[in-house]
């Protein structure tokens, strides 16, 4: 049998879909099972894996890290209106229309226990700010209705 080729915007729903599904779904086991404090330690190692591999890849300032997360965003997850300014030592990325964003609410009109603030706080707090910090770089967020502005500065 001749395995069909996706196109971009099926794959990218699919990777969401996945994506989004294990975020949310790990993360309301842990809540239940272990509590914040091991969500929080799991964050802070989690981020700190994700540092470390940026630093490998040469990511030392406020626009490589945004220009890291920009890419991810718009050609793995499909996010619109994402774009980046800025220079070495501060920079902004942002997301007009966040997929992941949209992919959580979806599931939260399908059941899952899931506000747009829990989302979009979970992201920032929880993971872009603690990546920011392992680097060496404050990070902070403005969010809007359908995604988010986040300023990264030495």
């Amino acid at each position: 049998m001749e395995i069909p080729i996706l196109s971009e915007g099926e794959r990218q729903q699919i990777c969401r879909e996945m994506w989004t599904g294990m975020m949310l779904g790990n993360t309301g086991f842990i809540m239940r099972k272990l509590g914040p404090d091991a969500l929080d330690e799991l964050s802070g190692e989690v981020a700190s894996g994700c540092a470390s591999d940026m630093k490998a890849r040469g990511v030392d300032d406020p626009v490589k890290f945004a220009m890291n997360y920009a890419v991810v965003n718009k050609n793995v997850f499909g996010s619109e209106g994402v774009s980046v300014e800025g220079y070495a030592s501060e920079a902004v990325l942002t997301t007009a229309t966040c997929a992941n964003l949209a992919t959580a609410m979806e599931f939260g009109s399908k059941g899952m226990p899931i506000t747009k603030e829990d989302y979009c706080n979970g992201c920032i707090d929880g993971y872009f700010k603690r990546v920011a910090e392992n680097l060496g770089f404050g990070l902070e967020a403005e969010f809007t209705e359908r995604g988010c502005r986040i300023k990264i500065h030495r």
